[in-house]
């Protein structure tokens, strides 16, 4: 089942924020993925669950969620802050106001409606067995504030609102982005119901700054660090991870994988730069995790994360152009 609507694309250039991710990147997927499923369409947007203060305060602390929802003033600083746009002197760093068409009110709107679809499409794949929103993954928002471009931790809320509504227990958070989720790991470090994997670079940001007791140093269940070169052990390092996962851990009702592409040899983000994967080491990365959980009949929810550039895109299309033709007698893909 894949998940998405144009209005849940949070269009960095239309609030003149420059960071390298396209606007047009979830779009791009879905376009792709419609050429070869004629009949999959945009999903309705008044069907996207509304995310009320109580699901926020799920994941953050009222402090930052009075922030967000108060004055512009306080929301502004906020949205400078986790999308870092501000640099150390105080000028602005990869923003122009000047070109902005929207503001960030309306940006907290899209962000919200994400959240909303993460949800949803976890939801809906404790039924289906597998979902992917083309969108959310902001795993570095922690409980206290957001960073790294995340505002607002959708992957954790979404599992405790599916465990508030009693669908689910146990849940496990795989996280393949090139950056720690510490985010996630920080939010859930004392839950034991949520159970958190992150295979990322061994340095850089968020691990380059601060000193130990930082909350972005907070382990995660099990962290997997991949070094300067040491591409070719990624995969091998992946299911070492997935096995011990199984082996001391509650089997889950749901696993959320953060798909991030920003691995990719080709992402734009100077901050990813410490790994290098081939477009075939990540199709091969994906394939992994959606037959591990496939196989083992564990409902598997895919949200896009980082992925940078021109090429991104790329690497989500061709993995879900891969489970179309798997699932092709199932229907796991449909016109949701």
């Amino acid at each position: 089942m894949i998940f998405y609507h144009p209005d849940c694309d949070l269009k960095f250039s239309e609030y003149g924020i420059e960071i390298p991710i396209k606007d047009d990147r979830a779009l791009k997927v879905f376009q792709h993925l419609q050429s070869h499923h004629p009949k999959l369409t945009f999903i309705e947007i008044k069907e996207i669950p509304e995310i009320t203060f109580s699901d926020l305060l799920l994941a953050h602390n009222s402090n930052y969620i009075n922030k967000l929802l108060g004055s512009y003033k306080e929301l502004e600083v906020e949205m400078l802050s986790c999308f870092e746009l501000i640099d150390s002197q105080g000028h602005f760093n990869r923003y122009n106001p000047h070109t902005a068409a929207l503001d960030f009110r309306h940006a907290l709107g899209v962000i919200l409606k994400q959240v909303g679809m993460t949800y949803w499409a976890a939801k809906l794949s404790l039924s289906s067995g597998f979902s992917y929103f083309l969108g959310g993954g902001m795993h570095h928002a922690m409980s206290f504030g957001g960073r790294g471009f995340c505002l607002l931790n959708d992957i954790v809320i979404a599992i405790r609102k599916l465990q508030n509504d009693k669908l689910i227990q146990t849940a496990w958070i795989i996280d393949v982005d090139a950056h720690k989720g510490d985010g996630s790991a920080e939010i859930t470090k004392d839950d034991q119901s949520i159970i958190t994997l992150s295979l990322h670079m061994k340095s850089g940001w968020p691990l380059d700054s601060g000193v130990s007791s930082d909350p972005w140093f907070i382990p995660s269940d099990i962290d997997i660090e991949i070094d300067s070169l040491e591409e070719d052990f990624y995969l091998e390092k992946l299911m070492i991870g997935l096995n011990e996962l199984e082996k001391n851990y509650q089997r889950p009702d749901i696993v959320i994988i953060v798909n991030g592409a920003d691995p990719y040899e080709l992402d734009e983000l100077p901050s990813t730069a410490k790994i290098k994967l081939s477009k075939e080491q990540l199709f091969l990365r994906d394939k992994i995790l959606y037959h591990f959980f496939k196989y083992r009949h564990i409902p598997q929810s895919y949200v896009m994360a980082g992925g940078y550039g021109e090429k991104s895109w790329e690497i989500y299309s061709q993995f879900l152009e891969f489970v179309g033709q798997d699932s092709s007698k199932r229907s796991e893909i449909s016109s949701r």
